[in-house]
């Protein structure tokens, strides 16, 4: 976020995540966590590249330091340094596929957005925007998912990582990644068998999977995080990945009995408000613009699509050297975006789990680090006339490391995963949908902020907040 404190961003080497074996034995899941995987924001967000070619430190153009406050410091650097293992290259068959609209009004297992509830809200914390009272927005009971990146293990290791997962957690919720540039390595030339094999497993599992659409090819955008200038191009994969695994998806039609899996919400872009979720770069105008081709791409192809759209309370000096909010920006360039969006995607990380500051606009933005700024955020789009639009918490967690002032401890982490459940299921019952716990296993080095977040730890032990995570998953009901 702009800002006028100003900071130093120390430059982070982006670690390879660990790959989890399904053996049971520490020795076996600390060998498999030798292995190199690559990482999920760092290594795009510049041009330089380590010698492995993969991996990219956290540079300083991640940090834009005029737009982040040091509070700020611990969420960003994590946020840009997320790891994953990406889909490999495929050489075996593609198919030129054309988007085919097909009409229709099947209902997935999947929530719909949108309804009323009967959820009971109460205050519970001490805030400035007040969130109670307020008529609910959300559908059915709470979502509790997980980010796990099963996908990303690819091939052979999807099934038993799977598995792993699920049986470790009772996850019947993931957040998987489906990135553009391994299903559309040449323009209108469709690969889906990587995902199709991932999909096919989740259904048979009996899970539900919320994809991110991200990733930009080498043919549509300089950086695979840039946002693409022809939206059209990333509206056209959008549509064909919802003609793929939506509710009318063809995959679907080849396998009827797993259809309770479909996908009936999308998330566009991954954190398009920091600069390490468009190349560097600070665009409101370009995200809503894609939302919007996004979404009318991929009604067209399924009426029953929802799509969410990522923001947060990032501020910008603007061409006039006014501060103005992400979220006004957006609506800025594309007025009648409430048509184009069905949900908010928010990533809510912060230490400070209790308080919040008045906001004063023209001014910065003073509740960085604050998880209670969820409701300043509802607030922004009250006054747009979205009050009807829910909110997904898609990514949020604590990191156990011990080499940043924003780590916490074990025990600490169970509590604040505790404390922002009470405020889900009672303050913000009315208007949180879904919360995706950011994740399920720590990565190689868990003393590194980056790789601290875990449930699990790296010889597959468990901490404290696993045991929260699965009451509340199952209180849930998903």
């Amino acid at each position: 976020m702009n800002r006028r404190i100003s900071f130093v961003l120390v430059t982070l080497a982006a670690i390879a995540a660990a790959l989890f074996s399904v053996a049971p034995a520490a020795a076996s899941r600390t060998a498999a966590a030798s292995r190199t995987s690559t990482t999920h924001r760092a290594r795009r967000a510049c041009p330089a590249a380590s010698a492995a070619g993969r991996d990219r430190a956290v540079p300083s153009c991640l940090a834009q330091a005029s737009r982040r406050a040091t509070a700020r410091v611990a969420s960003v650097t994590r946020r840009a340094t997320h790891s994953k293992r990406r889909p490999p290259r495929k050489s075996g068959s593609t198919t030129t596929a054309s988007t085919t609209t097909t009409a229709g009004t099947t209902t997935s297992a999947a929530a719909t957005i949108g309804s009323a509830s009967t959820k009971t809200t109460t205050t519970t914390t001490t805030t400035t925007s007040s969130t109670a009272g307020a008529a609910s927005v959300v559908s059915g009971p709470l979502i509790v998912g997980l980010n796990a990146n099963v996908s990303g293990w690819g091939g052979a290791s999807t099934a038993p990582e799977l598995n792993l997962v699920t049986s470790t957690t009772g996850a019947k919720w993931l957040r998987e990644e489906f990135a553009w540039d391994t299903i559309e390595p040449s323009r209108g030339v469709f690969d889906f068998s990587y995902y199709d094999h991932f999909m096919l497993l989740a259904a048979q599992a009996g899970e539900h999977v919320l994809p991110l659409l991200y990733e930009t090819p080498s043919w549509a955008g300089p950086a695979q995080d840039s946002i693409p200038s022809d939206a059209t191009a990333f509206s056209q994969y959008v549509a064909a990945v919802v003609g793929r695994y939506g509710t009318n998806g063809t995959v679907w039609q080849q396998y009827p009995s797993l259809k309770a899996s479909a996908i009936q919400t999308w998330e566009i872009w991954n954190e398009p408000y920091l600069g390490s979720g468009d190349d560097g770069n600070y665009d409101p105008a370009a995200y809503a613009n894609l939302v919007r081709a996004s979404a009318i791409a991929g009604r067209a192809v399924d009426p029953n699509a929802k799509f969410l759209m990522a923001a947060e309370m990032q501020s910008a000096l603007d061409a006039q050297g006014q501060w103005q909010w992400w979220v006004d920006a957006l609506y800025q360039a594309v007025p009648d975006l409430n048509n184009y969006f069905d949900g908010v995607a928010m990533h809510d990380y912060g230490n400070d789990t209790t308080t919040l500051n008045p906001i004063v606009y023209g001014q910065p933005y003073p509740n960085d680090g604050h998880i209670l700024r969820i409701e300043d955020l509802r607030q922004q789009f009250i006054g747009h006339g979205a009050a009807d639009k829910p909110f997904w918490i898609t990514e949020a967690g604590w990191s156990t490391c011990d080499d940043d002032p924003g780590c916490v401890t074990d025990a600490q982490q169970a509590a604040n995963y505790n404390t922002m459940f009470q405020d889900i299921n009672t303050t913000w019952s009315g208007f949180v949908q879904a919360i995706f716990v950011y994740r399920y296993g720590d990565g190689s080095q868990p003393t590194t902020m980056q790789d601290g977040y875990g449930l699990t730890n790296l010889d597959g032990s468990a901490k404290p907040a696993l045991a929260v995570f699965e009451q509340e998953q199952s209180l849930a009901g998903t």
